[in-house]
C-alpha cells in the first residue's frame, strides 16, 4: 500500500504513520481508501483534485492563526467558484484527515469496546413485502408450506443482544439470514461511548483554536467526520470481529466432528451389503467381501414392487454371499428401506444378521469423480454409491478421505466459511487421522496415500503404478524401489505405513534384477535393446529375495529396527512370536519389574532415550496383525426393531447414534428417520465436558422429550453419555 501511495507522490509522514499504526484490515482499508485509484471518488478526493489540500493543511497546522479562504476562490472553476464551495471542500478534506489520523484510530480502539455494543436483528422489509405479495396470490396451503421453510429465522425476527454475550451459532445464523434477505441487522453503539469519543475529538482538534471563524469551520467537521467516517468503521469492525470469531469457532467444531467421524471403528472381517435407498431409481445394492476389496454382487430392488418379489431378490443375494451386516444410507427412502430390511431379517431368522444406518453424505458426489471411475470403471454411478456406503462401514477412514470434508454433513454453517480457511484446517485434521491410524500399503488408494506425511501427488501415483506392476509390497524397504521415493521421503513416510502379513502370504517374493543395480533397487522387467529388440544379456543376472518383516505390522519406524532386535535379544523374545499373547506377556513382565529403574537401565543399555524405548515397547505389545487404534472407539449402532416415531412414546430410554455436535447441542439418530436434538440444557449439566468428548457415531442413551409438529423437530434428554459398545435395540 505504501509503495502504491508513493508512486502517486502522496506518501507523506502522516499517511505513512497511519498505515503503519493500523491493527486490522478494516483500519488499513479505511486509511488506504483515497489512494486505491477506484473510479468512485470520495468527497475528499474531489476536493483534493480541486487543489484545496493546501488550505486544509494550513488550517490544521496553524489553528491559532486566522485564515482567509477567499484566496482559494477561482471564478469559473466548478467547486471553487464561490467561498461556500471552497469551505465545503476544505471541510471534506479536514474530515478525511482527522478520521485517519493515528491518534484518532488509537482512540477508536480504546473507547469503542464490543462489550458495550448491542446487536439487533429484525425481519427484513424485503421478506415482509414478499410475504404480503405471496398471501395475495397463493393458497393458504402453500403459504403454510412457505412458513415451515422459514421457521429457522423466527428466533431472530425481533432479536436484541449484547455483542459480548452472542453465541457463535447465533452470529452465523444471523449472517446467513441477512445474506438471504430474511433479516435486517444493526449494531447499536451506546450513548456513553459516542459522548466519550466526541468529547475527546473536540478536545484534540479544537483546544488550540483561538478564532471563532476557524472554530466554526472545524466544529461541523468533527461531527461530520464521526457520523460519516468513524461510526461506519466502528460498526464494520464490530461485525467483522463477530464474524471472524464465529468462523473460527465453526471451523473448530467442524474439525472436532470430522476427527471423530474419521476415527470411527471399522467393521472388519464381515461381508457387508450396502444399500443406497431411493424411490425413483430403486434401492441400489452392493455386496462387498470381508476385506472390502472385492465387489461380490450388485443389484437393484424397487420399494414399489410387491413385498414377496423384493424378498425373493434379497434372499437370493443372502443365500449366495452370506452377508452379515447391512448398511443403509440415510438419504431419501431410508425409513421405508429400513422397515423392509427389518422385515427381511425377521424372515431370515439369523440372530447374527444386523443392519445399521450409515451417513451417506458425499457418496453421490464421490460416485461421479474420476477416482470412482478409475476404481470401479464398469459400475453405474448409482451402484458406486452403494459400494461407498458399504465401505464406510468396513473402513470409514479409507472411504471418507475420498470426499471433500465440507460435504460430510458434520459441521456448523461450514458452507458459509471461506473455503481456503476451511480447507487448510480440515486437511490438517485428515493428515492427523491418517497418521494416527496408519496406512496399509497394499490396500490404500490414492486419496488415503496422498494424506500420508511426506508423500506428494506424483509419488503417490508412482507407488500405485509400482504396486500394479509388481504386485503387493512384502516389506517397507521396497518403498525405496519406487521411482521418486528417496531416502528423505522414506524416512518421513515409512513410520506411517503398515504391511499386514495376511496380504502378502501368497505373494511371489523373488525378482530378477540387473547385476549393476544396488541391493535396494529392483528392476521388475528385463531390458531390451531398442534396435534389435533382443534382451540384453551382457550383464549378469541375479536374484534378490524379499522376505516379510514382522515389524512392518507395527508403528515402529524402520530406523529403530536394529535397536528393537537388540531389545528382543536382551528380553529373550524371538521376533517370530510377535503379536502372540506369550510374547506380549514376556515383554510386559520384563518391563514392569521395578518399572522406572528397568526402563532407565534398558534405555541406557540400548543407547536411546526412555520415550523412544516406550514407543518401541508399545509397538511390540500390540495385538497380532495390523493393529488399528480405532478399535478402541465405539462401534456402529446395529438395529433390529425400532421403526416409527410412535415407538418412541413407549421407550423409557433408547440408544442413539450421534450424527453431529454443535455449540448448542447434540444431534442424534435413534432410527425413526429423523435426527433429534439434545439441547445443551438437557445434557445433565455436563455440556462443557461432553461437547469436546462426543462426536459422530458415538452411541449414547437418550429419553424422548417431545416433538414440535409445526417445525418437524424431535427433542431428547440425555440419559447416559458413556461411549461404550452398543446394545441391539
Amino acid at each position: 500500500m505504501m509503495k502504491n501511495v508513493e508512486k502517486q507522490g502522496k506518501l507523506d509522514m502522516q499517511v505513512k504513520q497511519s498505515l503503519k499504526c493500523a491493527q486490522t484490515i478494516d483500519e488499513l482499508n479505511h486509511v488506504y481508501a483515497p489512494y486505491k485509484g477506484d473510479k468512485k471518488h470520495s468527497l475528499a478526493d474531489r476536493a483534493r483534485a480541486l487543489g484545496l489540500e493546501e488550505a486544509s493543511k494550513f488550517l490544521l497546522e496553524h489553528p491559532k492563526e486566522k485564515i482567509n479562504l477567499r484566496i482559494w476562490v477561482r471564478k469559473g472553476v466548478e467547486g471553487r467558484s464561490t467561498l461556500s464551495d471552497v469551505e465545503k471542500g476544505v471541510r471534506h478534506l479536514i474530515c478525511d484527515f482527522i478520521a485517519k489520523h493515528p491518534s484518532t484510530l488509537e482512540q477508536v480502539r480504546k473507547i469503542f469496546q464490543n462489550h458495550d455494543m448491542m446487536l439487533e436483528s429484525k425481519v427484513s422489509t424485503v421478506k415482509l413485502k414478499s410475504e404480503a405479495d405471496l398471501s395475495s396470490k397463493v393458497s393458504q396451503q402453500k403459504q403454510t408450506s412457505k412458513d415451515k421453510s422459514d421457521h429457522k429465522y423466527q428466533l431472530y425476527y425481533n432479536f436484541r443482544c449484547q455483542i459480548s454475550k452472542l453465541k457463535s451459532y447465533q452470529v452465523l445464523a444471523i449472517n446467513r439470514g441477512e445474506a438471504q434477505k430474511q433479516l435486517t441487522v444493526k449494531v447499536l453503539i451506546s450513548d456513553r461511548m459516542e459522548d466519550s469519543f466526541i468529547h475527546w475529538y473536540k478536545l484534540r482538534w479544537l483546544r488550540d483554536v483561538k478564532h471563532d471563524e476557524v472554530r466554526d469551520i472545524l466544529l461541523p467537521c468533527i461531527e461530520d467526520s464521526y457520523n460519516r467516517l468513524i461510526k461506519p468503521l466502528v460498526l464494520r469492525k464490530a461485525r467483522s470481529d463477530l464474524t471472524k470469531s464465529a468462523h473460527m469457532t465453526s471451523v473448530e467444531v467442524f474439525c472436532r466432528n470430522l476427527r471423530k467421524l474419521l476415527l470411527t471403528a471399522p467393521v472388519r472381517g464381515k461381508a457387508v451389503l450396502g444399500v443406497d435407498p431411493g424411490f425413483k431409481n430403486g434401492c441400489k445394492c452392493a455386496i462387498l467381501s470381508s476385506t472390502g476389496n472385492v465387489i461380490l454382487a450388485t443389484d437393484i430392488f424397487n420399494l414399489r414392487q410387491p413385498l414377496q418379489e423384493r424378498m425373493g431378490k434379497l434372499r437370493q443375494l443372502y443365500q449366495n454371499h452370506k452377508f452379515e451386516v447391512v448398511g443403509i444410507g440415510n438419504g431419501t427412502a431410508c425409513r421405508e428401506t429400513e422397515q423392509f430390511i427389518s422385515t427381511f431379517i425377521k424372515h431370515v431368522g439369523n440372530p447374527n444378521l444386523v443392519y445399521c444406518i450409515v451417513n451417506e453424505d458425499g457418496a453421490s458426489i464421490y460416485s461421479v469423480t474420476k477416482e470412482a471411475e478409475t476404481e470401479m470403471p464398469n459400475l453405474d454411478p448409482n451402484l458406486r454409491s452403494a459400494v461407498s456406503i458399504a465401505r464406510r462401514l468396513q473402513d470409514p477412514l479409507v472411504e471418507l478421505v475420498k470426499i471433500e470434508p465440507k460435504h460430510l454433513g458434520v459441521g456448523m454453517y461450514q458452507h458459509d466459511i471461506a473455503s481456503n480457511m476451511l480447507k487448510a484446517a480440515l486437511s490438517s485434521v485428515v493428515v492427523d487421522c491418517v497418521t494416527l491410524v496408519g496406512v496399509d500399503l497394499n490396500v490404500a488408494g490414492p486419496s488415503l496415500l496422498s494424506h500420508v506425511a511426506g508423500l506428494k501427488a506424483g509419488q503417490v501415483k508412482k507407488i500405485l503404478d509400482w504396486r500394479k506392476k509388481n504386485g503387493k509390497f512384502i516389506n517397507r524397504q521396497q518403498l525405496l524401489e519406487v521411482p521418486g521415493i528417496g531416502a528423505k521421503t522414506y524416512q518421513q513416510c515409512a513410520g506411517f505405513m503398515r504391511i499386514s502379513q495376511k496380504n502378502v502370504q501368497d505373494h511371489e517374493n523373488c525378482i530378477i534384477v540387473d547385476d549393476d543395480s544396488t541391493d535396494e533397487t529392483i528392476v521388475g522387467r528385463k531390458r531390451k535393446n531398442k534396435f534389435t529388440g533382443k534382451t540384453r544379456s551382457e550383464k549378469k543376472r541375479r536374484i534378490v529375495e524379499h522376505t516379510p518383516n514382522l515389524l512392518d505390522q507395527t508403528w515402529i519406524h524402520p530406523e529403530a529396527y536394529e535397536v528393537t532386535k537388540k531389545l528382543l535379544n536382551i528380553l529373550n523374545c524371538p521376533v517370530s512370536k510377535l503379536g502372540t499373547q506369550w510374547f506380549i506377556n514376556q515383554i510386559e513382565n520384563a518391563v514392569n519389574k521395578g518399572m522406572k529403574s528397568t526402563m532407565s537401565s534398558l534405555a541406557s543399555q540400548l543407547g536411546i532415550g526412555e520415550p523412544t524405548l516406550q514407543l518401541i515397547i508399545d509397538g511390540l505389545t500390540q495385538p497380532f496383525g495390523f493393529r488399528d487404534i480405532r478399535e478402541e472407539s465405539s462401534k456402529p449402532l446395529y438395529r433390529r426393531g425400532l421403526e416409527h416415531i410412535e415407538d418412541l412414546h413407549h421407550c423409557h430410554s433408547i440408544h442413539g447414534r450421534v450424527t453431529n455436535v454443535t455449540d448448542f447441542g447434540v444431534f442424534v439418530d435413534v432410527g425413526v428417520g429423523q435426527d433429534g436434538l439434545i439441547h445443551m440444557s438437557e445434557m445433565q449439566g455436563r455440556w462443557e465436558e461432553l461437547k469436546y468428548l462426543l462426536g459422530p457415531n458415538d452411541v449414547i442413551k437418550v429419553r424422548f422429550k417431545n416433538m414440535d409438529v409445526k417445525k418437524s423437530r424431535l427433542s431428547f434428554r440425555l440419559v447416559d453419555a458413556q461411549v461404550t459398545k452398543p446394545k441391539l435395540i
